[in-house]
């Protein structure tokens, strides 16, 4: 198939740099690196600072040094990766063979419990912010507080409204069930669980339900296959595995909704056969082969996401 890019939206490959150094990176001994992009035709590739609530920093602290060491990453490759802010931004990044990097924030509690963070994060280039990461911060529980199970805090429906106005992307994934459908019914736009998959064929606490499956696709919103073999099946995993999510929400709901969203070098192993975004081009000839159509199969690898990037930034 000629004539398509991916859209991945999840790595956390700037937590590697800002711990290893950006000469790793360079030396490829991340899973993403910018030779593994270009192979992997990605044409725009979310960077996740993951906040770590049990650190000795504080959590905006922390998302302070992982933003640096993304612009880090940035001036290294400046005539490879290209900062994106807006849908125009990755127009442009395309046109000219640039590899789009939007800046996403992986748990909310880096705002500490101020919206004056939040829009300062926005204006360092912040473009998505997963609300929780497993557990319970100011805006929400986690999918991992399993006995409370909460939903959304009256600070979570502030953040929520605040980055409907900024124009941020509302990513669900890691959010409890709970917290899922509150956001739902504060959000005026679409809102992404940039990294999770289909529960029904993998019952993992991180995985969406048909009903939020549902919603999400009634709401022009996102699922991002995650590559995790623990939330695709059980024991070793392959291509065919992620393509069983692709398949079942297909089957579900339609195209439209899916995405990819591998969570690159924030997982401990990956399926058998893809060690990085440079083994994509495995999962798109496997759609294809299956009869997918080409139209259906650019939806999914770029078409879905660059849509619902221009209905929310």
């Amino acid at each position: 198939m000629k004539s398509y890019y991916i859209i991945d939206s999840h790595c956390d490959t700037i937590g590697k740099v800002a711990e290893h150094g950006i000469e790793a990176f360079r030396n490829n001994e991340y899973h993403v690196s910018v030779e593994g992009l270009r192979k992997g035709k990605v044409g725009l590739q979310f960077f996740a600072a993951w906040i770590n609530q049990k650190a000795n920093t504080s959590c905006l602290q922390q998302g302070l040094r992982l933003i640096d060491s993304y612009y880090t990453m940035l001036s290294a490759y400046p005539d490879a990766l290209s900062p994106i802010r807006t849908p125009q931004d990755l127009d442009i990044a395309i046109e000219n063979n640039m590899i789009g990097a939007m800046l996403t924030v992986e748990g909310g509690e880096v705002l500490e419990g101020n919206l004056l963070n939040l829009r300062i994060l926005y204006q360092l280039g912040v473009r998505a912010m997963t609300l929780t990461w497993n557990y319970r911060n100011e805006i929400a529980d986690g999918a991992m507080e399993t006995f409370s199970n909460g939903g959304l805090s009256l600070f979570g429906h502030d953040v929520v409204r605040e980055m409907n106005k900024l124009g941020m992307i509302i990513d669900v994934s890691h959010l409890t069930e709970k917290g899922f459908y509150d956001v739902l019914e504060v959000s005026e736009r679409p809102i992404a669980a940039t990294h999770s998959n289909a529960w029904s064929i993998q019952s993992h606490l991180r995985n969406l339900k048909d009903k939020q499956i549902r919603l999400l696709a009634e709401q022009r919103g996102i699922v991002g296959i995650n590559f995790y073999p623990p939330f695709l099946s059980q024991g070793p995993t392959s291509v065919s595995d992620i393509i069983k999510h692709i398949e079942y929400i297909s089957a579900l709901v339609g195209v439209d909704v899916i995405g990819f969203g591998a969570d690159f070098d924030g997982i401990g192993e990956t399926p058998t056969d893809i060690k990085g975004p440079q083994d994509y081009d495995k999962i798109i000839n496997a759609l294809l082969q299956l009869n997918y159509s080409e139209d259906d199969v650019k939806k999914i690898a770029f078409e879905n996401y660059k849509r619902f990037i221009s209905e929310v930034l």
